[in-house]
């Protein structure tokens, strides 16, 4: 199992998961003429695009017209209810607190058993798996030590995005007795630090850590 990420933060969101047999997208919140030119195929060569939650960074509407329009199966969190198979991929959803509904995910490959847990725009975690995920995405959008005086952001960071250090108390709950690597994702340009994250979840962790890069210049948190 592979996952990439094309584009991650307040500017879009764009992600692939690939099992040799089946690929599908994750996250939809660029236009579509940058979905063609940032994947390594075309988006209708993709199984399905999957969403986890409505605002624009993740949820680029025209975009998701474009794809439907072409025949691609684009399913929201809310949808996933009772799961649901892309050729040989798995998939189930989990709610997680953010300030509109929205999912993180569940993936496991029937073609080589591997798993994928994918985790953006929330706080916290309700969910502990019951099993090692053989890769994790997961939010490490701010850190304390980085925050600035009276921003007025702030607020809202604490109870909509997951900080280095919940992302770390996040990690320690999980068996990652199987996980082979790990990528941060969504980190705020002005919040946080990246080769600091992906110091610190890589020595507590002992998985190797990846992060993924923002697109266009720096925008607001959504």
């Amino acid at each position: 199992m592979k996952f990439t990420s094309y584009a991650s933060g307040s500017n879009g969101n764009l992600y692939t998961l690939e099992d040799g047999q089946t690929s599908i997208i994750i996250e939809a919140g660029l236009p579509y003429r940058e979905m063609q030119r940032l994947l390594p195929k075309a988006p209708t060569d993709y199984a399905a695009c999957l969403i986890s939650h409505e605002h624009g960074d993740h949820c680029n509407k025209k975009a998701v017209a474009e794809l439907e329009q072409r025949g691609v199966e684009v399913i929201t969190g809310v949808q996933l209810d009772r799961g649901r198979v892309f050729g040989d991929i798995v998939t189930k959803r989990f709610a997680v607190p953010h300030d509109v509904p929205n999912y993180g995910f569940m993936f496991r490959s029937l073609h080589d058993d591997e798993t994928c847990l994918f985790l953006i725009d929330c706080f916290y975690c309700p969910v502990v798996p019951s099993f090692s995920p053989t890769i994790i995405a997961i939010e490490a959008n701010w850190a304390r030590d980085l925050m600035q005086p009276g921003d007025s952001i702030n607020d809202r960071l604490f109870t909509t995005h997951m900080s280095i250090d919940q992302c770390i108390k996040t990690l320690k709950a999980w068996d990652l007795s199987k996980t082979r690597e790990i990528h941060l994702l969504h980190m705020s340009d002005s919040r946080s630090d990246e080769e600091w994250f992906k110091h610190e979840v890589q020595a507590v962790t002992r998985v190797p850590t990846f992060a993924a890069q923002a697109y266009g210049p720096a925008g607001r948190v959504r």
